[in-house]
C-alpha cells in the first residue's frame, strides 16, 4: 500500500491518491500531471528516500532541482507519503522548512537513520545495491562525525531505483551527440533528463539492432549514426528524418527494454507515451508497456492526455475482472481476445482525472475507478463522445430551424 498527499505544491493544490501496481493520470495541459509524476518518482524511489533521510532538507532541495521542481520550493506546501510493504511501514512528511520520517517494523519503531536506510534498501531490488549501501553508510557515518559532506556525490547522483521517462525524449535524435557537453553543463540541464540520456546511450550500445513491430520498423545503430528500416520496403533511412511518432516512441521502447533486461529498476514513470502516435498505435504501445512491466512485478505510472489509453485500460480491467470472477470457465475465451500479459486484476490499478472545477472553484483530482465494479466509470469514458454528440445535435437543430424559417 502506498498513499501520497500533496497540498499547494505548484499546480497541485489538493491531491490524495493511492498508488498501486499500475497508475494512470489523465487531464489537460498545465493541470499538474507532470509535477505529480515527478513527486511519485522521487518518493517511490527507495534510493531517493535514503538521500532524504540522510540529508533531510538539503537532500530534498537537491531532489527538487533534479526534476526542475525547485521553482516551487517557496510554496507553502505539505507533502505526505506512506508506504506499507510486508512488515514495514514508512512515513515521511515534507514542508518548506521541515522534513521528518519514521518507520515501524513488526509494529516496533525504528529511529536510527542507518537502520531505516537499510530496511528501505532491502525492500526493493536495486542496481549495485551493496555498493550503494556502503556509500550511504560511509556518508552517514561521516556526517555523524561532523565531517562536511556534499550530498551531490558524483558516485551516487545517477543511481536511482525509479526510472523517469520524460516527454522531452523526442529531442534525443537532436541532442544525443551533445551528451558529453550536456553532462558538463548539468547545472543548466535537469538531472532527470541527463539520466534518461545516459540510459538511452547504454541501451543503444546493447541494442545495435532492435525490431519494433508495432511501428513497422527496425532500429539500427552502426556505432556512430542511428537509422530505421521500414518493414514494408526494407529501405534504410536516417533516424533524423523519421516521423515525430517514431522519434518519441523509439527512445521510450529502447530504454524500457534495456531497463527491464539489464537494470534493477523497480518502478517506471512515463510521461505521455502516446505522443504523436495514431490512436491504434497508442493502444498497441500501451499493451507492450504493460506486458513488459507486468512480467517482473514492477510498478508503472503514466500521465496522458489520451482517452484512447483510458478506454484500453478499461478493457484490460474487464478482461481481468472476468477471469477473476469466473476462473477457468472463461480464461481461454478471454485470452483469445486479450492474452494474460495484458489482463489487469481488480485492485491492480489506480486511475485519476485531474482538472479544473466547472464552477471555477479550484482544481480536482478524482478516482475514475468504480469501487463496485473495479473498472473505470463509464460516464468518464463516454464524456468526450457525449460532448461531440451534443454538438452534433445542436448543429442538426440549427439546420432544422433554418429549414423552418426559410
Amino acid at each position: 500500500m502506498k498513499r501520497l498527499y500533496v497540498e499547494n505544491f505548484g499546480p497541485v493544490k489538493n491531491v490524495e491518491i493511492e498508488l498501486r501496481d499500475i497508475n494512470l493520470f489523465i487531464g489537460e495541459q498545465s493541470i499538474g500531471k507532470s509535477t505529480l509524476a515527478k513527486l511519485i518518482t522521487i518518493l517511490t524511489d527507495h534510493i531517493s528516500l535514503c538521500k532524504l533521510i540522510n540529508f533531510a532538507k538539503i537532500g530534498w532541495d537537491e531532489q527538487l532541482k533534479e526534476y526542475n521542481l525547485d521553482i516551487y520550493k517557496d510554496d507553502k506546501y505539505k507533502i505526505i507519503y506512506d508506504m506499507e510493504e510486508a512488515n514495514v511501514k514508512f512515513h515521511i512528511e515534507i514542508y518548506p522548512n521541515k522534513l521528518s520520517s519514521s518507520m515501524l517494523k513488526d509494529e516496533k519503531r525504528v529511529t536510527n537513520k542507518k537502520s531505516i536506510i537499510k530496511e528501505l534498501i532491502i525492500q526493493k531490488p536495486i542496481y549495485h545495491s551493496d555498493k550503494l549501501i556502503n556509500i550511504l553508510r560511509t556518508r552517514l557515518s561521516n556526517s555523524e562525525k561532523g565531517e562536511k559532506e556534499k550530498s551531490d556525490d558524483s558516485i551516487i547522483e545517477f543511481m536511482t531505483n525509479s526510472l523517469y521517462i520524460p516527454a522531452e525524449r523526442n529531442l534525443y535524435s537532436v541532442v544525443m551527440n551533445l551528451l558529453p557537453a550536456l553532462t558538463l553543463a548539468k547545472s543548466t540541464v535537469s538531472l532527470n533528463l541527463l539520466r534518461f540520456m545516459v540510459e538511452l546511450t547504454n541501451a543503444k550500445s546493447i541494442y545495435a539492432q532492435y525490431d519494433i513491430p508495432l511501428l513497422g520498423i527496425s532500429y539500427k545503430n552502426d556505432g556512430k549514426d542511428d537509422f530505421f528500416i521500414l518493414y514494408k520496403n526494407k529501405r534504410e533511412y536516417p533516424l533524423s528524418i523519421a516521423s515525430s511518432g517514431i522519434q518519441s516512441a523509439l527512445p521510450l521502447l529502447l530504454v524500457l527494454q534495456y531497463a527491464i533486461n539489464y537494470r534493477e529498476f523497480s518502478s517506471f514513470v512515463i510521461e505521455e507515451p502516446e505522443c504523436n502516435l495514431y490512436p491504434e498505435k497508442q493502444v498497441e504501445l500501451l499493451k507492450f508497456i504493460i506486458s513488459l512491466v507486468k512480467s517482473d512485478n514492477r510498478t508503472l505510472t503514466i500521465t496522458t492526455h489520451s482517452p484512447y489509453l483510458l478506454s484500453a485500460m478499461n478493457n484490460y480491467l474487464y478482461a481481468g475482472t472476468l477471469v477473476n470472477k469466473y476462473g477457468e470457465r472463461i480464461r481461454d475465451f478471454v485470452s483469445k481476445v486479450l492474452p494474460e500479459s495484458y489482463q489487469l486484476m481488480p485492485g491492480d490499478c489506480s486511475v485519476y482525472s485531474l482538472g479544473e472545477r466547472i464552477n471555477g472553484d479550484g482544481r480536482y483530482c478524482k478516482s475514475l475507478i468504480d469501487e463496485e465494479t473495479g473498472m473505470i466509470d463509464y460516464n468518464t469514458l463516454d464524456g468526450v463522445s457525449a460532448m461531440m454528440t451534443d454538438e452534433f445535435d445542436q448543429l442538426q437543430d440549427a439546420f432544422i430551424q433554418m429549414i423552418k424559417e426559410s
